[in-house]
Protein backbone atom coordinates (compact mmCIF):
# COMPACT_ATOMS: atom_id res chain seq x y z
CA UNK A 1 0.00 0.00 0.00
CA UNK A 2 1.37 3.65 -0.95
CA UNK A 3 2.11 6.34 1.88
CA UNK A 4 -0.64 8.63 1.78
CA UNK A 5 -1.22 11.59 3.21
CA UNK A 6 -1.51 11.62 7.61
CA UNK A 7 -0.42 8.04 7.29
CA UNK A 8 1.45 8.08 9.70
CA UNK A 9 2.16 9.55 13.65
CA UNK A 10 5.04 10.63 15.48
CA UNK A 11 4.90 11.28 19.66
CA UNK A 12 8.11 12.52 21.64
CA UNK A 13 8.20 13.97 25.23
CA UNK A 14 6.07 13.46 27.92
CA UNK A 15 3.00 11.25 26.57
CA UNK A 16 -0.44 13.21 27.19
CA UNK A 17 -3.19 10.92 25.78
CA UNK A 18 -6.64 10.58 26.66
CA UNK A 19 -8.35 7.84 28.59
CA UNK A 20 -9.31 4.39 26.51
CA UNK A 21 -12.94 5.25 28.61
CA UNK A 22 -12.81 8.85 27.37
CA UNK A 23 -12.45 8.26 23.68
CA UNK A 24 -15.20 5.37 23.95
CA UNK A 25 -17.76 7.66 25.13
CA UNK A 26 -16.51 10.74 22.64
CA UNK A 27 -16.72 7.83 19.68
CA UNK A 28 -20.54 6.78 21.22
CA UNK A 29 -21.40 10.85 21.05
CA UNK A 30 -20.35 11.03 17.84
CA UNK A 31 -22.62 7.69 16.84
CA UNK A 32 -25.53 9.19 18.41
CA UNK A 33 -25.09 12.73 17.07
CA UNK A 34 -24.13 11.71 13.26
CA UNK A 35 -25.24 7.98 11.70
CA UNK A 36 -23.01 8.64 9.12
CA UNK A 37 -20.35 7.73 12.07
CA UNK A 38 -21.72 3.91 11.68
CA UNK A 39 -18.55 3.48 9.01
CA UNK A 40 -16.58 3.93 12.38
CA UNK A 41 -17.48 0.76 14.10
CA UNK A 42 -13.92 -0.83 13.85
CA UNK A 43 -12.87 1.82 15.64
CA UNK A 44 -15.35 1.68 18.53
CA UNK A 45 -14.79 -2.26 18.48
CA UNK A 46 -10.92 -1.69 18.96
CA UNK A 47 -12.06 0.84 21.84
CA UNK A 48 -13.89 -1.52 23.53
CA UNK A 49 -11.41 -4.72 23.08
CA UNK A 50 -8.79 -2.34 24.99
CA UNK A 51 -10.99 -1.65 27.35
CA UNK A 52 -11.94 -5.60 28.00
CA UNK A 53 -8.18 -6.64 28.32
CA UNK A 54 -6.12 -5.81 31.25
CA UNK A 55 -3.63 -4.05 29.14
CA UNK A 56 -5.36 -1.02 28.73
CA UNK A 57 -3.23 0.69 31.18
CA UNK A 58 -0.03 -0.48 29.24
CA UNK A 59 -1.48 0.77 26.05
CA UNK A 60 -1.63 5.06 25.69
CA UNK A 61 -4.12 6.86 23.13
CA UNK A 62 -4.54 9.98 21.92
CA UNK A 63 -6.88 10.80 18.73
CA UNK A 64 -6.51 12.92 15.42
CA UNK A 65 -9.25 13.90 14.45
CA UNK A 66 -10.83 10.67 14.26
CA UNK A 67 -7.91 7.87 14.42
CA UNK A 68 -6.48 6.30 17.41
CA UNK A 69 -2.80 6.84 18.04
CA UNK A 70 -2.06 4.34 20.18
CA UNK A 71 1.82 4.01 22.42
CA UNK A 72 2.90 1.39 24.75
CA UNK A 73 3.26 2.73 27.56
CA UNK A 74 5.90 0.98 28.46
CA UNK A 75 8.54 3.16 26.63
CA UNK A 76 10.43 5.11 28.89
CA UNK A 77 12.88 7.53 26.68
CA UNK A 78 10.31 9.56 25.81
CA UNK A 79 10.59 8.24 22.14
CA UNK A 80 7.11 6.60 21.07
CA UNK A 81 6.82 4.23 18.38
CA UNK A 82 3.75 4.17 17.06
CA UNK A 83 0.58 2.47 15.99
CA UNK A 84 -2.05 4.36 13.98
CA UNK A 85 -5.76 3.20 12.73
CA UNK A 86 -6.85 4.93 10.35
CA UNK A 87 -10.66 5.99 10.35
CA UNK A 88 -13.03 6.56 7.44
CA UNK A 89 -12.83 10.27 7.54
CA UNK A 90 -8.85 10.43 6.23
CA UNK A 91 -9.89 8.94 3.06
CA UNK A 92 -7.24 6.45 3.18
CA UNK A 93 -6.53 4.83 -0.20
CA UNK A 94 -8.23 1.33 1.08
CA UNK A 95 -10.31 -1.47 -0.94
CA UNK A 96 -13.97 -1.43 -0.17
CA UNK A 97 -14.84 -3.03 3.13
CA UNK A 98 -11.30 -2.23 4.48
CA UNK A 99 -9.54 0.14 6.39
CA UNK A 100 -5.58 0.85 7.18
CA UNK A 101 -3.17 1.11 9.74
CA UNK A 102 0.23 2.04 10.45
CA UNK A 103 3.30 1.90 12.16
CA UNK A 104 6.27 4.49 12.96
CA UNK A 105 9.20 3.37 14.00
CA UNK A 106 11.84 4.30 15.31
CA UNK A 107 14.42 1.47 15.71
CA UNK A 108 15.30 -0.26 12.52
CA UNK A 109 12.76 -3.21 11.93
CA UNK A 110 12.88 -5.81 9.44
CA UNK A 111 9.74 -4.53 7.68
CA UNK A 112 11.43 -0.64 8.58
CA UNK A 113 10.62 2.17 10.33
CA UNK A 114 7.40 2.85 8.85
CA UNK A 115 4.44 0.25 7.50
CA UNK A 116 0.94 0.66 6.59
CA UNK A 117 -1.24 -2.46 5.94
CA UNK A 118 -4.34 -2.76 4.77
CA UNK A 119 -7.09 -4.89 6.60
CA UNK A 120 -10.81 -6.15 5.90
CA UNK A 121 -12.51 -4.04 8.72
CA UNK A 122 -14.40 -7.35 9.90
CA UNK A 123 -10.93 -8.08 10.87
CA UNK A 124 -10.33 -4.94 12.69
CA UNK A 125 -10.10 -6.30 16.56
CA UNK A 126 -8.23 -9.34 15.46
CA UNK A 127 -5.45 -6.85 13.05
CA UNK A 128 -4.80 -4.61 15.96
CA UNK A 129 -3.86 -6.65 18.55
CA UNK A 130 -1.73 -8.65 16.20
CA UNK A 131 -0.10 -5.59 15.23
CA UNK A 132 0.12 -4.22 19.30
CA UNK A 133 1.70 -8.18 20.09
CA UNK A 134 4.29 -7.85 17.02
CA UNK A 135 5.10 -4.07 17.89
CA UNK A 136 5.08 -3.61 21.28
CA UNK A 137 5.27 -7.36 22.68
CA UNK A 138 1.94 -7.08 24.63
CA UNK A 139 -0.39 -9.66 23.86
CA UNK A 140 -4.38 -9.97 24.49
CA UNK A 141 -6.31 -13.08 24.19
CA UNK A 142 -10.04 -11.90 23.18
CA UNK A 143 -10.06 -9.41 25.37
CA UNK A 144 -8.31 -10.87 27.81
CA UNK A 145 -4.54 -10.14 27.73
CA UNK A 146 -1.06 -10.98 29.21
CA UNK A 147 1.96 -9.54 30.16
Amino acid sequence: MEDFAFAFASIEGEFRGATWAGVAEWFDGLRREDEGFASHQYLRDIVASVLASDVADRLGVVTSMHDLVVVSLDTTNGHYETIKVISPSTGAPVDDGCFAMTFHGRKKRRRGRKEIRQHPVADAVPAFWRMVEEKFGIVSNGGRSTP
